[in-house]
């Protein structure tokens, strides 16, 4: 007999559309896990602390249900008083996107850039709860290496972890002064993406990394 398939219709408008797509992201796909590790060394004072408070709290509008976001602001180390976690309960998601506005705005700006010692952090973070989740790191700095450990560190560092550890993927943000090759180099070994917010807007970076998580 011949093989028969029967298709399935699409979708007769686009908010029927847009609301699959809504019950996917929010309900049948894997949640996500990310640490946005946050440059707020003294040379982002200002301006640029700013926009980084703007591109968060813009942010927040896409976060999907059963989420987890960690902020994990640094400057010559972590800032470890200063890092939350927020899950995005589908009970009651705004408790979580309101905890993170919060915790945008009351990022301060203050000592040396130490980028490898803190991506090493947010990868112990995120192997301290291993679990059926897709993990990422967002690293965004304005400038270049000046404190901790050092790239070559980082690399052995990152050598040493288990596999599923391994896969988890840093995408840079290239932001103010921050060194292109050092982050490329970043994104290199971890398996992810440099994404350029010189020219365009930092909202819009962290944007397109969304479509990578």
């Amino acid at each position: 007999a011949r093989d028969q398939r029967r298709e399935l219709p699409f979708p007769g408008s686009r908010a029927v559309a847009d609301g699959l797509l809504d019950a996917y992201d929010n309900t049948l796909r894997r949640p996500s896990r990310t640490v946005y590790v946050l440059d707020t060394s003294g040379s982002m004072r200002g301006e640029r602390l700013d926009r980084l408070k703007a591109a968060l709290t813009e942010l927040t509008g896409d976060f999907r249900d059963r989420e987890e976001v960690t902020l994990m602001p640094f400057g010559s180390s972590v800032k470890r008083s200063e890092v939350r976690t927020h899950t995005v309960d589908p009970a009651s998601p705004k408790a979580a996107l309101d905890a993170i506005r919060a915790g945008a705005a009351d990022l301060s700006a203050s000592g040396g850039t130490a980028i490898y010692s803190s991506l090493q952090e947010a990868y112990r973070f995120l192997g301290r709860s291993p679990g059926d989740a897709f993990t990422s790191v967002v690293l965004m700095t304005d400038g270049e290496n000046t404190d901790g450990d050092t790239a070559a560190a980082f690399d052995a560092f990152h050598r040493s972890l288990p596999d599923d550890q391994r896969r988890t993927p840093v995408f840079p943000v290239l932001f103010g002064d921050s060194d292109r090759a050092e982050l490329e180099g970043i994104a290199e070994l971890t398996g992810g993406k440099l994404f350029d917010a010189t020219q365009g807007s930092l909202a819009g970076a962290f944007e397109e990394i969304r479509g990578y998580q």
